[in-house]
């Protein structure tokens, strides 16, 4: 194939072979049927360029004309135009080409290109010429003539080659067979790489050809004369031996001496036939050795004079090689030539990213046939920026073997990360499922938390505000309008990161209140995205309160659909919003539910009834648009207690987890679908493994096992954010929902503001009785301690109502003390427990030289108000 123009500019007359021979390979090598590109690329008049591509139509290179958009190709290797050719240049000295006018319709007639068509009204007949001859010398021949060696690509084994055809004059084909060239040169490059470290290396041959020169230098005398040298030693050493024992010995000392006399002998015959088989072995050496490194010494010599430094390296260097040309065999065992032969053949020793197509799906197919033992129809691999991705068909069988035996096909590719392999179910074939093998970064396109102004997206368009990607950087938008969530993921699973991506979204809206609740940490999981939330509850009183009129507010809302014109759901806007309710750490707020408070009128320890008030709210208020987020460490009974409506909430998402969690979340049969948040790995120090990533089941839209991987923020980011939020102003409750509850919005932002200081750290909040305590010790002058009988004393001088004795049962004042002192005990530890804080008793002096008794200090109540943090 010659890159060489013969073709001069063509007019408008008729159609030659050259000019039809010439579209046709540039359709088919570029696989673009545009007439645009034709006429671009062959010089033609737009006119007689449709005319080239309908008889390219009926020639059956392109499919029909489709409008504004390129004609598809229907011819795919320039290899298979062999009939076109000899539709162009068959038998007899013309052809003719019909272009029929109705060519673009599916029920055109077919052409006899060797034979005349009669014309008739609708057909137009476009004769074709001999071609032209080849010109001389009439003009200047310019281009790159390349040979057909030249153009001959090498063997394929990687299977990359590219499908267009290189060997075409076009500056595709060019530059595909460069890339092709290119990447076979580096391929070769890495095999002789791998190659150095086997014992075909340089540097092994080198020392085997070395140690082969010196053992024919030594030879069978050296050899000899080396054992006969031994031999003599150790019979020495024997004699020597056999004559101390004859010195020493008292029995048979006679027959010991002539035996030791009798080795004695021997060891001197014996010195005497070594030395003699050394100076016969040291002149053979000699002579073998000058013979073989004689001339190298006088080459290397001669190159030192003539060239220096660089001549003497230069005749060490053939000198390494010559060695090395000596040991080029080696002798290796069946296990040892089967490694060299994958190493020759370029096969991975481990697997990477940069492993070809086609020898990571000789790997695959190995593993799942002979060591998994599953019978598949077809397999596909897929290589992608961020690993493999590998499409089996199954024959008869379901997915379950394979995720059975996912940790054995993790063992059987090296390299691969434990626990990474992840395996997905298709929803369209239950006989079909995806592989995916990521490499070292395969979430590098999850991009960074995308910023979002202060209420610049609605309730209505929150299912496409990005929180996450898949490592395809397909984005994840959970649907979150008048929808509960449940986000589940043990710790350092990156729950928080989920959470705050969420939550960035929710802060974004211009029609939706946040109340935050978080028990188990004081708030610290929301981030700087506090301060764009309208309420952070962090004591069970606060979080009872904004749970009461949430609640109230959803029950409420129904009576005012039909008034509203509303239909049978909630309407969110701006000016009548929606309520989202986050809690994190949901089994801490369950610990403290079930811890409960003292009821002071009722006389005994009452619960807060948190998580039930959370499951009323999720039954009955979603669609008044009252909705909540609930995160957690897990769903299981020893995390959540009874709180089993969890798992029913609409939409899930799973970090790393146990598998409990999993099936009790999903059920049984969702582990062999693909869906293993238990194989994701927790961050561990400075390593973040899976963390943040998770599986979401979300209706139709998220119902496959396919992990994402939440948008990161910094936390000065969302700091800014949430600030820059709070000051754009943050939206106020409807009047006609706020007259559905006693308590206010404003109290409740109130109470949280109340809670913080600027930097957000909580402040230490007193309870009335331990403040009551506080003035009966001052009304006393502060005594160092007071009993508790003496302490019911004063609350009952300072709370009548609460504290005198006559509210309490007894038959007499005795009993009644004792019932008093009783519930005090009792209402101190209760009232202590929701803050950590304790008040035990201590030995104090009541008096100054006064013995010691036991009672409660007023150092330890300092403590617990704070006037003394050292409690000195």
């Amino acid at each position: 194939m010659t890159e060489i123009d013969t073709r001069t500019e063509i007019g408008s007359g008729a159609l030659d072979r050259r000019l039809l021979w010439d579209a046709a390979e540039l359709l088919v090598s570029t696989q673009f049927g545009s007439q645009s590109m034709l006429q671009r690329k062959l010089r033609i008049g737009w006119d007689k360029t449709a005319q080239v591509m309908d008889v390219m139509e009926n020639l059956g290179v392109v499919g029909p004309d489709q409008g504004s958009k390129a004609r598809d190709v229907l011819i795919r290797l320039v290899e298979d135009l062999e009939p076109v050719y000899e539709a162009l240049y068959g038998d007899g000295p013309t052809a003719t080409v019909t272009v029929l006018p109705s060519a673009r319709h599916a029920e055109a007639a077919p052409v006899d290109f060797t034979k005349p068509v009669a014309p008739s009204a609708p057909v137009v007949t476009v004769p074709v010429d001999e071609p032209e001859p080849e010109p001389e010398h009439g003009r200047a021949v310019e281009g790159t003539v390349y040979t057909a060696d030249e153009w001959e690509l090498r063997p394929d084994p990687e299977g990359d080659r590219p499908w267009i055809n290189p060997a075409l004059r076009t500056p595709e084909g060019r530059k595909a067979r460069a890339r092709y060239i290119g990447r076979q040169a580096r391929r070769r490059a890495r095999k002789a790489a791998a190659r150095q470290r086997t014992v075909h290396g340089f540097v092994p041959r080198v020392f085997r050809g070395e140690k082969r020169m010196r053992a024919w230098v030594v030879g069978v005398e050296g050899a000899k004369a080396r054992a006969d040298v031994n031999l003599a030693l150790a019979t020495v050493k024997e004699a020597d031996r056999a004559a101390r024992r004859a010195g020493r010995g008292l029995m048979q000392r006679d027959k010991k001496r002539a035996a030791a006399q009798a080795l004695q002998l021997e060891a001197g015959k014996q010195l005497v036939v070594a030395q003699s088989a050394k100076k016969h072995a040291q002149k053979v050496v000699a002579i073998r050795a000058g013979v073989t490194y004689g001339p190298l010494i006088v080459a290397d010599a001669a190159a030192y004079g003539f060239a220096d430094v660089s001549g003497f390296l230069g005749a060490l260097v053939l000198n390494l090689v010559g060695a090395s040309w000596l040991g080029r065999d080696v002798e290796a065992t069946e296990e040892e030539l089967e490694k060299l032969e994958q190493i020759e053949a370029g096969v991975p020793q481990q697997v990477s990213v940069g492993t070809t197509p086609r020898m990571f799906e000789q790997m695959m197919r190995q593993a799942l046939t002979e060591d998994l033992k599953v019978t598949f129809s077809a397999l596909r691999v897929d290589p992608h920026a961020w690993g493999f991705e590998i499409h089996v068909w199954l024959e008869r069988m379901s997915p379950e073997k394979i995720s059975a035996g996912l940790d054995l096909l993790e063992a059987c590719l090296p390299g691969v990360r434990t626990g990474s392999i992840l395996l997905q179910q298709s929803v369209q074939s239950r006989n079909y499922c995806v592989l995916r093998v990521p490499g070292d970064n395969p979430w590098q396109a999850v991009p960074e938390l995308p910023y979002r102004a202060a209420q610049s997206i609605s309730t209505t368009e929150i299912h496409k505000a990005q929180i996450g990607a898949d490592m395809a950087g397909r984005p994840l938008a959970l649907p979150m309008c008048r929808t509960n969530v449940n986000v589940v993921g043990a710790s350092r699973s990156g729950k928080s990161t989920i959470l705050r991506a969420i939550l960035d979204a929710l802060t974004a809206t211009e029609d939706q209140i946040i109340i935050g609740i978080d028990l188990g940490s004081a708030g610290s999981g929301f981030g700087g995205l506090r301060h764009a939330m309208h309420v952070v509850a962090t004591t069970p009183a606060q979080a009872r309160a904004a749970l009461q009129w949430a609640l109230d507010i959803g029950k409420g809302r129904p009576s005012l659909f039909t008034l509203l014109g509303m239909g049978e759901n909630w309407v969110t806007s701006r000016k009548r919003p929606g309520i989202t309710v986050v809690v994190d750490e949901f089994p801490a707020l369950v610990r403290e539910s079930r811890k409960g408070y003292y009821d002071e009128e009722a006389k005994r320890q009452v619960s807060w009834d948190l998580d039930g008030m959370l499951a009323e709210l999720a039954i009955t208020s979603a669609k008044s648009d009252v909705t909540e987020i609930i995160a957690g460490q897990g769903v299981t009974k020893e995390k959540v207690k009874d709180n089993t409506w969890l798992v029913e909430l609409p939409v899930q998402v799973l970090a790393a987890c146990d598998k409990d969690d999993v099936v009790q979340i999903l059920g049984d049969g969702m582990l062999a679908q693909g869906w293993r948040a238990d194989r994701l790995v927790p961050a561990m120090g400075d390593q973040l493994n899976d963390a943040s990533v998770a599986y979401v089941m979300a209706g139709n839209a998220y119902c496959e096992p396919i992990p994402y991987r939440a948008c990161y923020a910094t936390d000065d980011e969302l700091l800014r954010r949430g600030k820059e939020r709070a000051a754009a102003g943050l939206v106020d409750i409807d009047a006609e929902s706020a007259k559905f509850s006693r308590i206010t919005l404003k109290q409740l932002m109130d109470a949280s503001a109340e809670m913080f200081v600027t930097g957000g750290e909580a402040q230490d909040t007193v309870p009335q009785l331990i403040s009551s305590i506080r003035q009966v010790f001052q009304a006393l002058s502060d005594p160092s301690g007071l009993q508790l009988e003496e302490i019911a004393a004063g609350l009952g001088r300072l709370d009548p109502d609460r504290w005198d004795l006559a509210a309490f049962d007894g038959d007499d004042t005795t009993e009644q003390e004792a019932a008093r002192s009783a519930a005090l005990k009792t209402a101190i530890k209760a009232v202590l427990a929701p803050a950590g804080k304790s008040w035990t008793t201590d030995s104090y002096r009541p008096r100054p030289g006064a013995g010691t008794v036991k009672g409660y200090c007023l150092r330890h109540l300092k403590k617990i108000t704070g006037e003394d943090a050292d409690g000195s």
